[in-house]
């Protein structure tokens, strides 16, 4: 008895930590934009990258989303001018013109990066983060909220996303604010 009882605590540790289904909504920034990616949360239309940018000068641009494969990101990084997304044994590679459209190229890929990517949509961590962009720090932020409430068959996750621009003084009102995601998800009791 106590050396299943022992077999199974070890095993128990060896599991990761958080285990996430197929999901969407994993995001990175880069100098002056945030870019994100939504295969089932906006509806029907399919894979797209969302690319969102931001100036002192310009303030939030509408996203622009750029279409494609149908695919499980598993990395994600933002540079100055290029965000890479990794999966189904594919490199994509989303170039960011100073004017004009981004466009993508896709070739393969020999190998996933390691770690766990941040997310904006269900799977978020409520909370704020500051982007880099060429104001002031602090001046635009990713805002994460989720409220929680129980019904007859669980528990509903409402989850808002809100990329905002923040006036100089804490007090102030924000300037303008751009809503990314908003979703709700039950989780069921059983």
């Amino acid at each position: 008895m106590n050396r299943a009882l022992g077999v199974l605590s070890l095993l128990v540790a060896c599991l990761p930590a958080t285990a996430r289904a197929d999901s969407d909504g994993y995001y990175c920034a880069g100098p002056g934009y945030l870019t994100y990616e939504m295969r089932f949360s906006q509806g029907p239309g399919g894979h797209r990258v969302y690319v969102v940018r931001f100036t002192r000068a310009d303030g939030i641009r509408p996203p622009i989303a750029v279409p494609l494969d149908d695919f499980q990101v598993q990395g994600m990084t933002c540079g100055p001018d290029e965000v890479v997304l990794v999966g189904g044994g594919r490199r994509y590679a989303v170039t960011l013109p100073a004017s004009g459209a981004p466009s993508v190229t896709s070739t393969a890929a020999d190998r996933v990066p390691a770690g766990a990517l941040p997310n904006l949509g269900h799977w978020a961590t409520p909370g704020v983060t500051d982007l880099a962009s060429d104001g002031r720090a602090g001046e635009f932020q990713l805002a994460i909220a989720r409220v929680s409430r129980e019904t007859p068959g669980g528990i509903e996750h409402y989850t808002f996303t809100t990329l905002i621009r923040r006036a100089d003084a804490p007090e102030a009102p924000l300037l303008e604010s751009v809503r990314l995601f908003a979703g709700v998800f039950l989780e069921t009791v059983d």
